[in-house]
């Protein structure tokens, strides 16, 4: 039997044999979803559905003529229509395209290893924010002086410089996992400590620079082995959006711990803080005991120093990884303000509450940025993105130095979270696409070296610029440096502005071949 459809579908003709029941549908040249319904017998049924009505035909009525129930054309609901007793599809194309596109923000999570490890940042991620607060507020506390607030992040950044290249040799040669549990559960006992000595009374500065010291060495050891992780979790095409999540989690952390630390400390002194961060580390390292890693790469048994030296020639030559970190560690060591908004919040009247919500409006910037990137997925002209959010980042910081009301100063500081979490967590995911799995540890740690050491020294040289011209003066010229110096390496890298930053092959050649994972 053949039936002649309405409209734009009139040429298709509609032959089904009876006793079936199926379904097959097809969009029109008007984005309308037809859906056959193969229904017993000699009944055949075509929905054509627009802006969520249906039209029904049941050609042995039109056969038998009028007078028949179902000879009539009806209209219907798509919700409760049956089409002759079979329930037709609810879902159109659009609404599925809709659904994978919420899906496609958290693709990642799929992986339930990934999954795993994203629930364990979170609390690690936390505590440590935690404690960064409490160290940064304890010490302004003790001396009440810039100049030992620059000394902190001395302190954090010495080791970083040292020990970074080390843990990324070590995340290429040991159980990635088992770095991880160990340095967490280490983090853990330190902030023990130092609530046994806030509670005693007996805290000094030199046990948070102490503190401090070795919590930034673990995290040089730890901090290659959890990037080197993320690629081993996910398949190449999830990789920037497993970036861009293990991105919010740490802002997001940024959000909540930096308020909650300051109302912590305002009810229950620094010792619960403390306490609250050495558990969080525990609960992290019990969360890692069920991460299922795949092994190492075969490689050849070479030293230590061998396969240091191995990792340093691959970014020599890869220039462009070079190149990336480099605009942000302009940013870092020129534009680091977090370490002078204690003063900024005493400027404006405000207490430990106030500087914990200076700390956590970058934090909401940040997730929003990272959310566009978790949504753009794998985009073009990363490398111009990456430079403009920097220069953007710069005229935020000037924002910031004149800002002359406390809420301007917070909506200003959430550009400055936008703008960085654009660029950072772009810079990560095309460092980690340009690297073979065996290098992306001793890569890592190089990363890990100038990005988390940049903003130690970033600190101590804002802490000293604040000291001798004051806090506006030294935000507006970390400014105008970080912007010259980005703007510089734009115009002279063309690689930078190309369509495909991560797609150019490697011209690394090495003493055995290197394939990328992919």
């Amino acid at each position: 039997m053949r039936l002649p459809l309405p409209g734009d579908c009139a040429k298709r003709l509609c032959t089904r044999p009876t006793q079936t029941n199926e379904l097959a549908s097809f969009n029109s040249a008007e984005h309308m979803t037809i859906q056959w319904q193969m229904i017993p017998r000699d009944h055949v049924a075509c929905n054509r559905q627009r802006e969520g009505q249906g039209f029904g035909w049941n050609d042995r009525a039109q056969r038998l003529g009028a007078g028949r129930k179902g000879s009539r054309l009806f209209r219907n609901d798509l919700a409760s229509d049956t089409m002759g007793g079979l329930p037709t599809s609810q879902e159109t194309a659009h609404d599925r395209d809709e659904r994978r596109g919420l899906m496609r923000a958290f693709v990642a999570l799929q992986h339930r290893s990934f999954r795993l490890l994203f629930l364990s940042s979170v609390t690690s991620g936390a505590g440590s924010q935690l404690q960064l607060v409490a160290n940064l507020w304890q010490v302004y506390a003790i001396t009440g002086s810039a100049l030992h607030l620059g000394f902190t992040g001395l302190a954090r950044g010495i080791p970083i410089i040292l020990f970074s290249l080390a843990g990324g040799v070590i995340a290429d040669r040991v159980d990635r996992r088992k770095i991880i549990i160990l340095t967490q559960t280490a983090n853990g006992v330190i902030a023990a400590l130092l609530g046994v000595l806030s509670a005693a009374g007996l805290i000094e500065v030199w046990h948070i620079y102490a503190a401090t010291f070795l919590n930034a060495a673990l995290m040089s050891v730890s901090a290659p082995a959890r990037r080197a992780v993320i690629a081993g979790l996910v398949p190449r095409q999830h990789l920037m959006n497993a970036m861009a999540l293990n991105s919010s989690v740490h802002q997001m952390d940024r959000i909540v711990a930096p308020a909650l630390a300051g109302f912590l400390i305002a009810l229950f002194g620094f010792p619960v803080t403390y306490a609250i961060n050495g558990l969080a580390h525990v609960i992290t390292a019990v969360a890692l005991g069920f991460v299922s890693l795949g092994g190492l790469p075969a490689r050849p048994q070479r030293t230590p120093l061998r396969d240091l030296a191995e990792g340093l020639g691959f970014i020599r030559q890869r220039s462009i990884i070079l190149v990336l970190l480099a605009t942000d560690a302009a940013a870092m060591l020129f534009g680091y303000y977090q370490v002078l908004l204690p003063i900024v919040a005493d400027g404006f009247g405000m207490d430990v509450s106030g500087y914990g919500l200076l700390l956590s409006a970058p934090a909401v910037g940040s997730l929003v940025g990272t959310t566009i990137v978790m949504y753009l997925g794998d985009f073009s002209y990363k490398g111009r993105l990456i430079v403009g959010a920097i220069l953007m980042y710069s005229a935020c910081l000037v924002g910031l130095a004149l800002a002359p009301w406390f809420a301007l100063a917070l909506v200003v500081s959430v550009g400055l979270g936008l703008t960085d979490s654009l660029q950072a967590t772009t810079r990560n995911a095309v460092i980690q696409l340009l690297c073979p799995d065996d290098m992306r540890g001793r890569v890592s740690s190089f990363q890990h070296m100038l990005v988390s050491g940049m903003p130690a020294l970033g600190q101590s040289l804002m802490g000293a610029a604040a000291g001798v011209l004051g806090v506006t003066a030294a935000l507006v010229a970390g400014a105008g440096a970080c912007a010259a110096i980005n703007a510089g390496i734009f115009a002279r890298r063309k690689d930078l502005r190309a369509r495909e930053l991560e797609s150019a092959p490697s011209p690394v050649v090495l003493e055995r071949p290197v394939e990328v994972a992919g």
